[in-house]
């Protein structure tokens, strides 16, 4: 019996261990291209910008910010007194992140504050095209104790169970910040947005071991920050291509598909999409033409992706290849957006 079942569980386990190696080893090749992204705003061709002073929570007032160029902006440009040194840091994070990914921006210049505000005393030409200003909505710290209660000694026949209650400390933070990027020319509000980063600390038995309220939100603090770099100016993303594996049982034709594949993952794009483009015109094979066509997606010829992944569609209107020419049409979308921006902004230098 012992024997009988040995053999079934090491029968079991060549069986799961086959299945996991064809799951491995079947995995489509994916190649990973980074791309430029348009800025999700339109800056009108800004070609300037300015970060502006962060008011603290304690000048905070309630309005209705879409209405218009409430946050005015001279009431940016006095000495703020910020009581808390964890939202201190907060704010001086936040505008630093901001100031210093503009600063390193091919795309838009980063004029200092002070000038915005010597050319408004002063009234001269604002040298900065956009600014943003923005305001700390709420700001709040709240540390929470609670009492739990721990078996020291179990019950016995003759005596009882015997307790200790251990304290137990958590710290919450709620920062929250509201903006606006505003056309210098006229103080139209370009857009109006907020962000809000909260957090709870682990349990600590003192209160003096709590971490700092901006320890703890520092991470989305800086997260915050580049979400809003997306808006004001190009980005690069990391994007994951997946090739289609070949459904044939020719075994010549699999062989030719695996070494079209091997090449992709060796990063020899340009040779892959050429030999998937043949094994395509010889063969058909809708996997063949597909991947053809996404690795030229991959090497920015975008034109020509469509026009192969479109001809594959036409001869087999599969689900993947329709999924890839949106995939395909989706970043000649972006490229076009991003081409008008940069064209707007170098057409400013014109002049």
């Amino acid at each position: 019996m012992k024997k009988l079942f040995k053999s079934f569980s090491f029968s079991l386990f060549l069986f799961f261990t086959s299945i996991l190696c064809m799951c491995f080893f079947s995995c489509a090749t994916t190649v990973n291209v980074q791309l430029t992204r348009p800025a999700k705003l339109d800056l009108n061709g800004a070609k300037t910008i300015a970060v502006l002073p962060v008011k603290p929570y304690a000048y905070y007032r309630e309005y209705d910010a879409h209405s218009g160029t409430e946050l005015l902006i001279n009431t940016f440009y006095q000495l703020f007194e910020i009581n808390n040194p964890d939202e201190e840091a907060a704010i001086r994070t936040l505008r630093g992140e901001i100031e210093n990914g503009l600063s390193k921006s091919p795309y838009i210049k980063l004029i200092n504050s002070d000038e915005v505000e010597l050319a408004q005393k002063k009234g001269y030409l604002n040298p900065a095209d956009v600014y943003l200003i923005g305001e700390v909505s709420y700001f709040n710290i709240d540390d929470r104790v609670y009492e739990e209660r721990k078996l020291v000694k179990a019950a016995t026949e003759t005596t009882a169970a015997e307790y200790i209650f251990e304290k137990h400390w958590i710290r919450d933070v709620d920062f929250r910040f509201r903006y606006q990027i505003v056309d210098s020319s006229n103080n139209c509000v370009i857009s109006y947005s907020k962000i809000d980063c909260q957090a709870t600390s682990d349990n600590y038995e003192r209160r003096s071991l709590l971490p700092s309220a901006y320890k703890l939100i520092e991470s989305k603090i800086r997260y915050a920050a580049k979400s809003i770099l997306k808006e004001l100016q190009p980005y690069v993303v990391t994007k994951s291509i997946s090739l289609l594996e070949a459904k044939t049982k020719d075994k010549a034709l699999k062989e030719r598909m695996k070494a079209a594949d091997e090449l992709a993952g060796n990063s020899m794009l340009k040779k892959a999409s050429e030999e998937f483009s043949n094994i395509y015109k010889e063969t058909g094979l809708v996997e063949a033409g597909y991947n053809a066509a996404i690795l030229q997606e991959a090497l920015g010829n975008l034109s020509l992706a469509e026009s192969m992944m479109l001809e594959v569609y036409n001869n087999c209107p599969d689900s993947r290849v329709s999924k890839g020419l949106s995939d395909i049409r989706y970043e000649i979308e972006m490229a076009n957006r991003l081409n008008k921006q940069i064209k707007s902004s170098d057409s400013e230098d014109d002049f």
